[in-house]
């Protein structure tokens, strides 16, 4: 699995350049490589951001963020996420 540039910023107070779009996991910036990432305690982008570049700054992590798909007993898979997600914490954003 080809690393992302931004592992070397885990940890550090970051600012990330993107367009603001929701997912089921709540509200993401994909950056131009389209790397999701999500943006800690915000369900959604209010109606004027959302599909707009926008800056956001906070620190960047790398967490269990979405829950697992569940399979129930037969068969049916739930929605989810495998594995960790980029999350921007204590962000605070603004149109570019």
């Amino acid at each position: 699995m080809k690393k992302s540039k931004l592992e070397k910023l885990l940890g550090k107070k970051v600012t990330l350049l993107g367009t603001a779009r929701d997912a089921k996991g709540g509200a993401v910036l994909v950056t131009a490589q389209g790397e999701p990432i999500y943006i800690k305690n915000l369900d959604f982008w209010p109606q004027e951001i959302e599909g707009k570049q926008v800056s956001a700054t906070g620190v960047l992590k790398d967490e269990k963020f979405i829950p697992d798909p569940i399979i129930d007993k037969n068969g049916g898979i739930s929605t989810g996420a495998t594995g960790t997600q980029y999350v921007l914490e204590k962000a605070k954003y603004s149109l570019k």
